[in-house]
């Protein structure tokens, strides 16, 4: 397994390499045998990975210890699932799953484009081969996970505690599938320049594949969250750690193309725009997987320091310059077809809508490299903590908010007083109605009075657009309201799933403005027997005890907790030592409900039986994960082909779309 998992790294650089030549050459010289051969090399490459992939995996089960990344990272006596998720659990093999996830996702685009996209096909294989050769090269000679050690260990160190979790089952695997997934962009775009091909035959590829990729990003970075909502202990779900803005970056530009592209589409504007977007979800997707494996920041998720640092930053210096390169070259090509003519137009605010991403982007960059850069300047690392980031993304949030609402339904080219009172006078008047009731309520704070009232305002605006779409659906072919919303939403995925991605952006920042300024927390230290209260709810500490699992040593307290008399059960806060690591591992426990949770932390106890707990009732957090769910599915949804109408079926647009189109 060792020597396969070694020969199939060289043959992958192998075929990498004559790959991108024959790609090259054949696409120039229009040689067919040529492009099928280098395509071939893309299937090739994927078995080959897929080899060297399954060896690492066998390795593992096989407790070969002899290995130094399966003697850094497993135990004999771990559980088999945890052996089978150590592979990403360290630098070497979360490179191999990237070029494991690549050389499939290459697969797939190319069998894909079998019979279509022919000119571009040629410059996508050679973009996507000379990505996996970088790689195969990294993991060959920089991070090789099957490097052996002079002697075979009786045991292995194990996996992080904090690593053994469901959650990171499944969130590095589902985050490198979003990074990965804007290779596949990159790479359409870079053929539509190299070959000239710069109409809009590109764009719905890369659109599809950005869509791929933008809902495994959105999952990916909000399992973290959830992983560090439960196993952290500290009350919170994001910190702007750097990591976690290393996966938030790209899915703000990725967000910001998905809706540029649809200006190109219609109005055959920012062309150029749309390919600076791609480009730079493409790069900071590999920005990302530098500074999270390199060992330049600190992070809870990121690794030690290592070697393999001065490789990223050559590939970044020479993809951003080949990429800006063919830009250039082509830029008289992707000048616009049309002029913007108002402010107040649909084109404008997606434009304006871009602009918000990209400071948000652009402002969580600046965060997450100024340690870094003070470093490099001044030889000390200066961190930027929450603050920075709340302060400078909290009115560029609300803004990106308010136009939720705004962009989708404005008119194209310039917008009439009609136009705005048929689809905002009554959303306003919901919006102003929500922040005068809180008002009233005694809501003080004007960031979550703006946030709730303009929430309030964004679900009118989808709300009134279902209801009207189904309506006129109604009075062309009669059927029950249902079926006419079911018929509408099929008929038109694109439209209608944006808007549902959009409801549940909106119950996500509802969950974070309520969790962010109205959570309370309390340090209780406690006899058994003794009880305590926090915000409605009772809760006794009953005692401390302890159990011996084959891996740690768990020692957990029993709460009774109540709330207004009734019981709600028993809670169980603990502390994990486990036997190969010297640090506790901390496992809250979380009782939750739609409208709140109640988190509590097992802070610390003595001989004497006293504990000490750190109690948090969280507001509306389920509102964030239920809303994450609602995007992710929309996401989905607008992926597959709308139904295709009938002679019996209504047509696809509404009136209502049709009426605003004319305008």
């Amino acid at each position: 397994m060792i020597q396969l998992g070694h020969y199939a790294l060289v043959a992958s650089m192998l075929f990498c390499a004559y790959g991108m030549v024959v790609a090259l050459v054949g696409g120039r010289t229009k040689n067919l045998p040529l492009i099928r051969s280098a395509e071939n090399s893309v299937i090739a490459n994927a078995v080959l990975i897929g080899a060297a992939s399954i060896a690492l995996w066998v390795l593992f089960l096989r407790d070969e210890f002899l290995v130094k990344y399966v003697a850094n990272y497993s135990a004999a006596a771990m559980p088999a699932h945890f052996k089978f998720t150590a592979f990403w659990g360290g630098q070497e093999g979360s490179l191999l799953l990237w070029a494991l996830v690549l050389a499939s996702f290459s697969l797939v685009a190319v069998l894909q484009n079998r019979h279509r996209n022919r000119d571009l096909m040629p410059y996508v294989t050679f973009c996507l081969l000379g990505i996996m050769l970088f790689f195969s090269l990294l993991l060959y000679f920089a991070a090789n996970p099957f490097e052996t050690l002079p002697g075979r260990p009786m045991d292995g160190q194990g996996l992080n505690p904090l690593l053994q979790n469901i959650y990171m089952i499944i969130h590095p695997p589902t985050l490198f599938l979003g990074y990965v997934g804007l290779a596949i962009p990159f790479a359409f775009s870079m053929a539509a320049l190299m070959s000239g091909r710069t109409d809009t035959s590109w764009i719905h590829p890369t659109r599809s594949w950005t869509l791929v990729s933008w809902v495994f990003l959105t999952l990916g970075f909000t399992l973290g969250g959830r992983w560090a909502y439960e196993e952290l202990g500290w009350g919170g779900y994001w910190a702007w750690d750097p990591v976690e803005n290393a996966s938030f970056m790209p899915w703000l530009v990725a967000t910001a193309f998905l809706h540029s592209i649809m200006v190109t589409e219609k109005k055959g504007m920012l062309k150029l725009w749309n390919f600076v977007l791609i480009v730079l979800a493409f790069e900071l997707s590999i920005f990302g997987t530098f500074i999270t494996r390199s060992g330049i920041i600190s992070s809870v998720h990121s690794f030690a320091l290592s070697n393999i640092g001065p490789f990223f930053v050559v590939f970044l210096a020479l993809s951003t310059s080949f990429a800006l390169f063919w830009i250039f070259y082509r830029s008289n090509e992707l000048r616009s077809e049309l002029r913007m003519r108002s402010f107040l137009s649909r084109e404008a605010t997606f434009l304006l809508n871009n602009w918000l991403f990209i400071s948000i982007c652009f402002a969580v960059f600046w965060g997450t490299v100024f340690p870094i850069l003070s470093e490099w300047a001044r030889g000390e690392k200066i961190s930027v903590a929450a603050p920075f980031f709340n302060q400078v993304n909290w009115p560029l949030g609300l803004a990106l908010l308010i136009l939720t609402g705004i962009c989708p339904l404005i008119a194209w080219r310039k917008a009439s007083f009609k136009n705005f009172r048929r689809n905002f006078l009554f959303p306003l008047a919901v919006g102003l109605l929500t922040g005068i009731v809180l008002l009233i309520l005694g809501m003080r704070h004007w960031i979550s009075l703006a946030f709730f009232s303009s929430s309030a305002f964004v679900l009118m605006t989808i709300a009134l657009e279902f209801y009207k779409g189904a309506r006129a659906r109604q009075s062309i072919r009669p059927s029950g309201f249902l079926t006419a919303l079911r018929d509408l939403t099929l008929a038109n995925k694109r439209r209608y799933g944006g808007f549902i991605i959009h409801g549940g952006t909106v119950l996500v920042f509802i969950g974070i403005i309520a969790s962010s300024f109205f959570s309370v927390d309390k340090v209780f230290t406690v006899q058994p027997g003794e009880s305590f209260e926090l915000k409605g709810y009772t809760l006794t500490y009953a005692g401390m005890s302890e159990r011996r699992d084959p891996e740690k040593d768990v020692a957990f307290a029993t709460i009774e907790v109540s709330e207004d008399g009734q019981s709600l059960g028993q809670m169980f806060p603990q502390k994990h030592f486990h036997h190969k690591s010297e640090q506790p591992a901390t496992e809250v426990a979380i009782q939750s409900r739609l409208y709140e949770d109640l988190y509590i932390v097992l802070s610390g106890w003595d001989e004497t039986g006293s504990a000490s707990f750190h109690v948090f009732v969280n507001p509306l957090v389920q509102f964030i994960w239920t809303g994450i769910g609602i995007m992710a599915l929309g996401g989905v949804f607008v992926i597959f082909p709308d139904r295709k109408p009938t002679a019996a079926r209504a047509p696809e647009k509404t009136p209502e779309e049709v009426q605003d189109e004319v305008v």
